[in-house]
């Protein structure tokens, strides 16, 4: 029962991860970067499908740049540093190997 805890715990961690760096992102884009992110319906499709993977596609899509990538890539790491030591913390405390 523990496991299977652990991995709706993940699921929805990558989720919510993933959406909190894109919403963040979103915020913080000029006018004309903001026209070339991703609407709504994709927004959703690229968070619940591909998680943090689609990281580098949206900073690359917005800045249109090898510097968006870059960046794309570092916000992909950060996002998997954040889950594998929230998911840690979460199966010490469920007692999970």
């Amino acid at each position: 029962m523990a496991e299977v805890l652990l991995v709706s715990f993940d699921l929805a961690l990558g989720i919510y991860v993933t959406w909190w760096i894109l919403r963040f992102d979103y915020r913080r884009l000029a006018d004309k970067r903001l026209d070339r992110a991703w609407n709504d319906a994709s927004f959703w499709l690229a968070i619940v499908m591909f998680g943090p993977f689609c990281l580098p596609f949206h900073f690359t899509k917005t800045r249109r740049s090898v510097l968006g990538f870059v960046l794309g890539i570092g916000w992909m790491v950060a996002a998997f540093t954040v889950m594998t030591v929230l998911e840690w913390i979460v199966s010490f405390l469920l007692g999970v190997d």
